[in-house]
Parts: structure tokens; C-alpha cells; sequence
């Protein structure tokens, strides 16, 4: 019996190891997001894009945010500057944008 308990406290130990060592999936927003290409004026869709991580887009007309998070626009590459705005869940627009970050709800 002496010799199962630093065994069964070893098994314990390395199972709280594995419980912190193991990361999180990213957090996702779920849905579409899909804007017109400004050079080939083609639709672009982005399916269910990652939250808090800088998107680059060429974007010149129709947007539409079919996702469950807010977009934010960014006229520049990289997500730096002034936003031009934050696109709601399920809001529309029209204009130009270089980058984009969404914001779980």
C-alpha cells in the first residue's frame, strides 16, 4: 500500500499539469463576413474569423457583417490609425477599409 501512494500523487500531479499546460482554442465569431474586393469588385467571405486579431482587406463597397461579433475598420494596413467605424452583427455598410478586428460580443 506504501507504494501506491506517491504513485497515485505523481498521477494526480501530472494530471494538474496537463489541466494548465493545455491552451484554449482561440475564440472565434461565428457567422460570415464578406465584403467587395476593391480591385476585382468580387465579394470576399470570411468564415467565422478570429476575435482580436488584425485582418488585412483590400475592401471598396458593400460590406456586410453576418457574424455574432462587431467589426471595427481601419483605413490603413495592420489595424493602425483612426477606425473609421465599428460594423454591428448583422450591420451593412459601403465604403473603403484596409484592415478589420472583431470584438467578441
Amino acid at each position: 500500500m506504501r507504494r501506491r501512494i506517491p504513485a497515485v500523487i505523481a498521477a494526480a500531479g501530472a494530471a494538474a499539469l496537463l489541466t494548465v499546460a493545455v491552451p484554449t482554442s482561440a475564440q472565434a465569431a461565428t457567422g460570415t463576413f464578406t465584403y467587395t474586393h476593391a480591385y476585382t469588385k468580387l465579394p470576399v467571405t470570411l468564415n467565422n474569423p478570429p476575435d482580436a486579431s488584425c485582418i488585412q482587406t483590400t475592401a471598396n463597397g458593400p460590406t456586410t457583417n453576418q457574424t455574432n461579433s462587431s467589426v471595427t475598420l481601419y483605413p490603413s494596413p495592420a489595424c493602425q490609425g483612426e477606425p473609421l467605424g465599428t460594423l454591428p452583427p448583422k450591420g451593412t455598410a459601403s465604403l473603403a477599409f484596409a484592415s478589420v478586428v472583431f470584438t467578441a460580443p
